[in-house]
């Protein structure tokens, strides 16, 4: 089998340990067991003395992504390095499809399911999941990988404890007067406005509603827009009486909590505003005037990182913008739309644009020396610097800043940067304002399969069959997502330590794991997962998200409490794996559609142009980028102003042929 995540980063994520993966061989883990190079990994060690079976690893050392190994084993006829067939490899669920598609060498997992009493019932109890991993004639060729499943994926996190100083209490005397901005963004929110907004209680022991009530041009952004100087002063200022103000002194002098709190009910306007007030205070937010603060921040500057702006449109009450698949979305008629060639996406990336020209998003953010402390890190670069406020990222091994040495330090002491709550934004243009998300943990875009040829050995056939069928049970579930009983906290009377996460028990980490954990991978726990436990890989099975949980810095565990209780008290609505919804705003989008040999055909060749605008590759570019940085205009010959947007890219670009295709294969799956 060939089994890996990404080998490109010092060979530390294969089956395997190897030398210069980052720690000393031998060594000795938090299993008690001492490993040498040329070893299996606890999980894969486990697997084996699990089921009783051997693996020989033919993983590939010459490509080092899941995609190019594919492809280079479909080269040579799904072989390995040594020249064996290969039983189990991985792929991109797209690639694996159409080569079992088309050429029928992978093996239709739907005849086996019988053999797969686990693996069936997760479908059977998930019909929606089920129909998503199928082709266009029900075959079924991978067994699907989720990173979590049904549980919220990405959120905003800003530095809560800067929100605090800029608005609770009485007005400070020494906030900055001397940096300036120029307006140029021009709002979301009407004009006027008088809404009932549901949300959480305080103390989060159920729901109530707040009103938002301004009258015409009475809007933070309007108010601000007005003032004859808008620096650190006259912004705060103005953001503390509003508050006051549209709010009827709901919060009180913790005026922070319309951003932080459980009854949390910010705007984006809202958001644009303190972003402002951030961008205009460095002096009294860090003690330096000369500190230029980046309001909103990227992860990085690969193309795969700068798409956290495109999952921040959802603010503006875009959809599509989080989308499982491309930027499809479900209208409200059942059929699919793609963002991309919406007003309501061109109105959303233009507001990006305005933002950027205030300095509100970080300069140059698709140029890796944009941060100088950290070339290829901009959230280490800018919170270790003092001057990163806001990302839209993965919670765990975002907040584990909150437990960095430099960062700890900062104000104080008082750093503290945490998940809040989506804003709340006019999803179905009612007029009704509530908190919604489209980052739902579904089926990733990996997994792994069975090529045909090993079904001509019986025994070996089998083997494979178990193994899949064991990740979907819960013994092989528990050593996927939290390792071998070596990892995990046991009562004295040998049964597993548990705590509730989300209404579950799940197993407790051992105190060996946590210390592993800090020491070996600094508080991520994905990396420490794939370097040194060998789990988290993209292989077929439901990542446990109570282990993610049990990682999230304590710091920033109690904000993350808020968005889990918005959940389940059904105050932060999201997408679902429903297949009866009535309201189509709740339906996921697959993340695999299936389509037919032509239909294939025609995507790979008709829409050069399209996925090249929009190629959100890690080392492509997406031409909203660019609109975001100089704003609409003509690039690579398209005509990309304000005006012809839309027409450039459904007619230019053929998103409209595009979407036909997408939308026939949608219509099929009978979602």
């Amino acid at each position: 089998m060939s089994c890996f995540y990404d080998s490109s980063k010092k060979k530390n994520t294969l089956m395997k340990f190897v030398d210069g993966q980052g720690v000393a061989l031998p060594y000795t883990g938090a299993d008690g067991v001492t490993y040498e190079a040329g070893d299996f990994k606890p999980v894969w060690a486990g697997l084996q003395k699990k089921l009783n079976f051997t693996i020989s690893d033919g993983t590939t050392a010459t490509s080092t992504d899941i995609k190019g190994a594919f492809t280079e084993y479909l080269s040579k006829g799904f072989k390995g390095n040594n020249g064996t067939v290969l039983n189990i490899a991985q792929g991109n669920s797209d690639q694996i499809i159409t080569e079992g598609t088309t050429n029928g060498t992978i093996v239709d997992l739907s005849q086996y399911l019988t053999s797969m009493p686990n693996f069936s019932k997760f479908l059977d109890n998930h019909p929606a999941v089920k129909k998503t991993i199928v082709d266009s004639s029900g075959a079924m060729y991978y067994a699907p990988y989720f990173d979590g499943f049904d549980d919220i994926e990405r959120m905003l996190m800003v530095r809560q404890d800067w929100v605090e100083k800029l608005l609770d209490g009485d007005l400070p005397t020494t906030l900055d007067t001397a940096k300036t901005i120029t307006s140029a963004y021009t709002g979301y929110m009407p004009s006027s406005l008088n809404a009932s907004i549901k949300v959480m209680k305080a103390d989060m022991s159920g729901t109530e509603t707040v009103t938002k009530k301004y009258d015409a041009g009475k809007g933070i952004i309007p108010v601000q827009n007005a003032l004859s100087t808008l620096n650190g002063t006259t912004l705060v200022t103005a953001l503390r009486n509003y508050i006051d103000t549209t709010y009827n002194n709901y919060y009180g002098t913790k005026r922070s909590l319309l951003f932080c709190g459980a009854n949390s009910a910010y705007d984006a306007d809202e958001m644009v505003a303190l972003f402002r007030c951030v961008r205009t205070n460095p002096a009294f937010l860090t003690g330096d005037s000369a500190k230029d603060m980046v309001p909103f921040f990227t992860r990085a500057s690969t193309n795969d990182r700068t798409a956290d702006l495109w999952r921040l449109t959802q603010f503006w009450g875009v959809r599509g913008g989080e989308s499982r698949n491309n930027f499809l979305y479900v209208g409200s008629d059942g059929k699919l739309v793609d963002s991309r060639g919406t007003e309501e996406m061109k109105t959303a990336v233009g507001y990006l644009n305005e933002m950027y020209q205030e300095g509100l998003i970080l300069t140059d953010f698709t140029t890796s020396g944009a941060v100088t402390a950290k070339s290829s890190d901009f959230r280490g670069g800018l919170l270790q610097g003092d001057r990163g406020f806001a990302t839209y990222d993965y919670n765990q091994t975002t907040t584990i800043y909150n437990d960095d040495t430099t960062c700890a330090a900062l104000d104080g002491g008082k750093f503290l940067f945490a998940s809040v709550l989506p804003a709340v934004a006019d999803w179905r243009g009612d007029g009704t304002y509530f908190h919604y998300t489209e980052s739902w943990r579904s089926v990733k875009t990996q997994g792994w399969f069975i090529t045909k040829a090993t079904v001509d050995d019986t025994d070996v056939f089998n083997r494979c069959l178990t193994l899949f069928d064991f990740l979907y049970s819960d013994v092989g579930n528990r050593m996927m997502s939290y390792g071998t009983d070596g990892y995990l906290a046991k009562n004295s009377d040998g049964s597993y330590k548990t705590i509730d996460y989300q209404g579950k028990q799940v197993p407790v980490l051992s105190d060996a794991c946590k210390n592993e954990l800090t020491t070996l991978a600094k508080g991520n726990y994905t990396n420490y997962y794939r370097y040194w436990v060998g789990a988290t890989f993209p292989v077929g099975y439901v990542k446990e998200q109570g282990m993610e949980y049990q990682c999230v810095s304590s710091k920033a565990t109690a904000s993350l409490d808020i968005v889990n209780k918005a959940i389940e008290l059904g105050v932060l609505e999201h997408v679902n794996f429903k297949t009866d919804n009535t309201d189509h705003l709740y339906d996921i989008i697959p993340t695999t559609i299936s389509f037919s040999k032509a239909e294939q055909t025609l995507l790979s060749s008709n829409y050069t142009s399209l996925n090249t605008e929009f190629d959100m590759s890690k080392d492509k570019s997406c031409v909203w980028s660019q609109i975001v940085m100089k704003g609409f205009g003509t690039y690579d010959t398209f005509d990309f102003s304000s005006a012809n947007y839309v027409t450039t890219v459904n007619d230019t670009l053929n998103l409209k042929s595009w979407l036909s295709i997408y939308q026939d294969g949608y219509a099929r799956m009978g979602l």
